[in-house]
């Protein structure tokens, strides 16, 4: 019964409006996230392409809502000092498939994991990139489901590792009684290593 009331609740026009014009602008503090720019230089050092970023604003309601220490995932599918499609970090934000730097994704964090795939070589890093550069006009999923046509932020970072390398788990941590990988279900993969972390001490 529980899980057809929240069924029901997600396909109502007023759970669409509230996820996407609403609750995405809700923080509980009006200044800034903690990460500085000393730390933003420091991980850029370490990105390369093909890695997974995972971040997380610590105030916004988001974050409450998304059990874990971290809520939100991108991936790097170039820099601009190198071989790069125009932008840096791949993520699904409300407005759909967002194409950002990684200054932008690092500016609305209080840290920020880049987590690395060391079974993968050059050709599949380019396969992985062009997958996911082939969901530019995905739109946020709002049902939290698997499929393609609509992705949300972690669930693009998996669809892209189209032979599942990184050994995700999809474990139900946010009940919805269904599949679902989440931004921790990333941090924990079975073939992801965390290359770098804003909160390291000495970082």
């Amino acid at each position: 019964m529980k899980k057809k009331v929240i069924l029901w609740i997600m396909q109502t026009q007023l759970y669409r409006w509230l996820l996407l014009k609403i609750v995405p602008f809700i923080r509980f503090k009006t200044y800034y996230t903690t990460l500085r720019g000393n730390k933003y230089h420091e991980a850029y050092k370490h990105l390369r392409p093909g890695d997974v970023v995972l971040g997380v604003d610590r105030s916004k309601l988001t974050t409450f809502l998304i059990p874990g220490e971290l809520s939100h995932a991108g991936f790097c599918v170039g820099r601009m000092d190198g071989k790069n499609p125009g932008f840096e970090i791949a993520e699904m934000t409300h407005h759909g498939f967002t194409k950002s730097m990684f200054f932008d994704f690092c500016k609305e964090a209080d840290r920020v994991v880049i987590m690395r795939c060391p079974n993968v070589d050059e050709d599949y890093i380019e396969r992985m990139i062009a997958r996911c550069l082939s969901f530019d006009k995905a739109k946020y999923d709002l049902m939290f489901a698997f499929g393609i046509e609509d992705l949300y932020c972690s669930e693009m970072v998996y669809d892209s590792d189209e032979e599942r390398r990184f050994g995700a788990s999809t474990e139900d941590l946010v009940g919805l009684d269904q599949e679902y990988i989440s931004p921790m279900g990333l941090y924990h993969a079975d073939n992801l290593f965390a290359a770098w972390d804003t909160d390291w001490q000495g970082s």
